[in-house]
């Protein structure tokens, strides 16, 4: 790994002014151009695309594919994810519309994880994979914003990542880093089986619990935690603003127990929040902190 020559005092100012500056000038076209996306958003990229080929430039994106859905291609970080493909049919509308964000270059990548029905050896080789490429995308890109996004055992992954005490192959104690958990700037979960009732990351909030629930590791109240003192949209007043947003639509079948949901319609009809999604992603990179 090659590590970076750490930035002056003085850099480090200059950089943030600049991306600052970078961000304010984008948010109003950023948003006229999400109200447009229409037939766009789930084709190609716009002639104002903006796709990162750096991973330091702006803010990394990393999606986490629900069970079955196809591999990505081209792996990279020590096999751990992909940058192409492997976002599954319900993340990957988010990337649609983020890269037709102008002035805002996304670096895309998914996670490399097995996402097979074998649910607990593939859930816990996506969480040490996710916590291990969300360490070094901060040790590497240190001012770069992660956002996060998962459907499925992919939301299930992000939460054991966000909420749970992980320990390694070996039995050691393995986390995020506290810079890399601060840089983490929005989290989007679709149709989580772990889905609790009452959270005040729900959006909005669902009566009913997920099918896996109960299960021991459950820490839901803790994605409250990743929060700030901001300026919600629509706001003209300081709040806590939460960096998590649930979504688990009315009769899913795992995030809502929904027996009635079983060709699994209601919980693959996640792609329809992606321009609001997109909308959302991007004010919370405009928003100061």
């Amino acid at each position: 790994m090659i590590k970076q020559k750490p930035l002056s005092v003085e850099a480090r100012d200059n950089v943030r002014r600049t991306r600052k500056s970078r961000r304010r000038r984008g948010i109003i076209s950023a948003i006229g151009a999400l109200t447009m996306l229409g037939s766009v958003l789930f084709g190609g990229a716009s002639a104002n695309a903006a796709l990162s080929s750096s991973m330091c430039d702006f803010a990394v994106f990393v999606g986490v594919r629900g069970t079955g859905a196809p591999a990505g291609s081209n792996l990279v970080h020590n096999g751990r994810v992909w940058t192409n493909g492997g976002l599954g049919d319900q993340v990957a509308p988010i990337r649609s519309a983020l890269i037709n964000v102008p002035d805002m270059p996304f670096y895309f990548l998914s996670l490399a994880y097995p996402a097979t029905a074998a649910l607990s050896p593939s859930i816990e080789d996506g969480r040490l994979k996710l916590i291990a490429e969300l360490n070094y995308i901060n040790q590497t890109c240190p001012y770069a914003p992660i956002i996060l996004a998962g459907h499925s055992q992919g939301a299930q992954v992000i939460s054991k990542v966000l909420t749970g005490a992980a320990t390694s192959p070996l039995g050691a104690p393995f986390n995020l880093t506290p810079a890399a958990k601060a840089n983490i700037r929005a989290v989007v979960l679709y149709g989580d089986p772990f889905y609790e009732s009452g959270k005040l990351t729900n959006y909005p909030n669902r009566p009913k619990n997920g099918l896996l629930s109960t299960i021991p590791y459950t820490q839901k109240n803790s994605l409250a935690t990743y929060n700030y003192l901001g300026w919600p949209a629509g706001s003209n007043s300081q709040q806590t603003v939460y960096k998590v947003r649930e979504f688990c639509n009315i009769g899913d079948f795992f995030c809502q127990s929904n027996p009635g949901d079983s060709s699994y319609a209601i919980h693959n009809s996640y792609a329809q929040f992606a321009n609001s999604v997109a909308g959302w992603i991007t004010y919370e990179l405009t928003d100061p902190i």
